[in-house]
């Protein structure tokens, strides 16, 4: 069975949900408010035959200036538009708003619906349909068929879905053969069945038992069911509205945003580079660093927009962008989406995504620069590049690269050579017939990175994380161990983490603590300081602050990593204001005195042997002090 997506857009009560109701006998308004206020709110469904046998499937959306939110939920990933605009009133506001959502969206197919033609006299339909002309003209609703209707007398409902029919066919279809991806849209639980979901499958298909992964939180769920028209279905193909039935999930931790995709089909990013177009009709410019509201699948994410090209952006420009946001971005290369401004919260332009994995740019970087414009401009053998991208952080070979793309061999050398000349690819050092894509690689640092932030999340105390402990989430082969390495290598170039000894730690790290280990850290410090040169021993501590000695240590070790505490020899720990406290009182004494002794030293700061000994050997490692003999001088070096 084929399908074709259809979304409404148009002004509030202009008579979408009318007309779908009319077209399928259902009424998409589902909640309670739309049917006491006579307003959709947010997006509802329907679905019905059309006389070529295909299966219509219809998303409704609102057309109030207060839920453009969801109406963005709606239109993301339809096929066919019907736009909508009452006859008696014209074009509106959310008439313009939604038509330059659309266009931006890159919605290809639609039809413009005059409804209501019972309520309007012949000079208003033609003064309507001259607006409407004049708004769409050179797009790519600007030869759409345009059918009058009345949702009330049936009047135009037959040519609507004979309209409808014909334009099907030429729909393009949806990429089956890239693995799934299907943006949730809804959340709910069926008594009998538990948690299900409602959306769009993107790409790929999908089957009952399929194992899914849920995005950006990374938790697999496996499909207990597809619902699909006209009741359970087995499996599912790309550009279906489909229903699922999952197992291993409760309700409360999904949510309209979240993205189910094949298990390491997508890793999460909190920045993309891409093109941008401004709206033409924008009330001001687009000003670098701006917080703004990204509208993608089905989700809302802020964060703000670094301009790359130019200094702003006035209405009706086009530039390149990085897109740096505050929560993880489930994205794809051509994925379309759109901006809105933080407040107040009206649509400023949308775009496409050109790189979802890119490093942090400085602005006007013409390397930078250079390498998106080349991804906006399409080859044919761009089919090479785009294998080595969805290859994911698995290591491509050439092999693979001639069976997906159907190239000969000597053209698929030729392109590979190319590419690596620009930088797109680097090979394996183990065997130049392995390879990833820079943005696979860039995408296995980000994997790095999110691999300590989640370490950080399970353990916040521990600051410094063992290298053999993210490498066992990321590494299976001996050429991904390579580019592990390599990838923590390049990390530390671009001081996002850095080495200690043989664990990691993240340059920024953001870690939380809760209320508890913050008190236990401050508890803890405090007892160094109050007994700044002479700590009594871990059980004296113990038993004074009145905590298990595991927490305890463990705090230490914290407070260690985060250079509050220092290690002496011995196993001797100090806090850092002892350390400048001994080498202030050791460099004032030997301004005056040619040398001294430990014994001189230990009485000098006030402490035993114990701990006079190790901070000597401390100031000497630091080159502050130099043995010779039994005494100490100040190091001239």
């Amino acid at each position: 069975m084929e399908y074709v997506l259809i979304g409404t857009a148009g002004h509030v009560d202009h008579g979408k949900s009318t007309l779908i109701k009319a077209l399928s006998g259902i009424d998409p308004d589902r909640l309670k408010e739309e049917k006491e206020r006579e307003m959709t709110i947010d997006i509802g469904f329907a679905n019905f035959k059309l006389p070529g046998g295909r299966i219509a499937q219809v998303i409704d959306v609102p057309g109030h200036e207060r839920f453009v939110k969801n109406m963005l939920v709606g239109v993301n990933t339809i096929d066919v538009v019907l736009f909508v605009v009452d006859a008696n009133e014209g074009v509106k506001p959310q008439t313009v708003e939604h038509f330059e959502i659309l266009r931006l969206l890159d919605v290809q197919c639609g039809i413009i619906v005059l409804t209501k033609m019972d309520l309007a006299g012949e000079e208003r339909i033609k003064a309507t349909e001259n607006e409407i002309a004049e708004l769409v003209t050179s797009s790519f609703l600007g030869k759409a068929p345009v059918i009058k209707v009345s949702s009330t007398t049936g009047s135009g409902i037959s040519e609507l879905i004979q309209e409808i029919d014909r334009l099907a066919p030429s729909v393009p279809k949806r990429n089956i053969n890239l693995p799934a991806r299907y943006p949730i849209d809804r959340v709910f639980t069926m008594s009998g069945s538990g948690t299900v979901v409602t959306g769009t499958l993107v790409s790929g298909r999908l089957k009952i038992n399929d194992v899914l992964e849920i995005l950006p939180q990374k938790e697999d769920v496996r499909v207990r069911q597809i619902q699909s028209y006209g009741g359970k279905a087995t499996e599912a193909a790309a550009g279906q509205r489909i229903g699922l039935n999952l197992a291993g999930i409760k309700k409360e931790s999904l949510i309209r945003g979240n993205t189910l995709a094949a298990p390491g089909y997508i890793e999460p990013t909190y920045i993309f580079d891409a093109s941008l177009e401004i709206v033409s009709n924008a009330f001001h410019p687009l000003k670098n660093n701006t917080r703004v509201r990204l509208h993608i699948g089905t989700g809302e994410f802020l964060g703000r927009v670094v301009l790359l090209d130019k200094e702003k952006m006035e209405s009706g420009e086009r530039g390149l962008i990085q897109f740096r946001a505050e929560e993880p971005l489930v994205v794809a290369k051509d994925d379309r989406f759109i901006i809105r401004l933080y407040a107040p919260m009206v649509t400023m332009g949308g775009g496409v995504i050109l790189d979802p994995h890119p490093p942090k740019h400085k602005r006007f970087n013409k390397e930078a620069i250079g390498h998106l414009g080349a991804l906006e401009v399409s080859d044919e053998r761009e089919t090479v590049a785009e294998v080595l991208i969805n290859a994911g952080l698995n290591i491509i070979t050439l092999g693979e690269l001639i069976d997906k793309t159907n190239l000969p061999d000597a053209e698929i050398k030729e392109e590979l050579d190319k590419l690596e000349k620009q930088g797109a690819i680097i090979r394996s050092n183990l065997d130049i017939r392995m390879m990833m894509h820079m943005n696979n690689f860039n995408m296995l640092k980000d994997k790095i990175i999110a691999s300590m932030e989640d370490s950080y999340r399970k353990q916040p105390l521990k600051l410094n994380i063992p290298v053999k402990e993210i490498k066992s989430l990321l590494v299976k082969t001996e050429v991904q161990d390579e580019f592990f390495e390599r990838a923590v290598v390049k990390l530390a170039e671009e001081n996002r983490l850095a080495r200690v000894g043989d664990a990691i730690k993240l340059v920024q790290a953001n870690i939380k603590l809760t209320e508890k280990q913050e008190s236990m850290m401050q508890k803890v410090e405090k007892f160094f300081i109050d007994n700044l040169l002479s700590p009594p021993a871990l059980e004296i501590m113990v038993d004074k602050l009145q905590i298990k000695p595991k927490n305890a240590q463990e705090t230490i070790n914290a407070l260690k990593d985060r250079g509050i505490l220092v290690g002496l020899a011995d196993g001797i720990v100090l806090h850092k204001e002892a350390i400048v406290k001994a080498s202030e009182t050791m460099k004032e004494y030997l301004k005056t005195h040619e040398n001294i002794k430990a014994g001189e030293f230990t009485k000098l700061i006030n402490t035993s042997r114990k701990y006079a000994i190790p901070l000597l050997e401390h100031l000497d490692n630091i080159k502050l002090t130099k043995r010779i003999g039994d005494v100490r001088i100040l190091n001239k070096i």
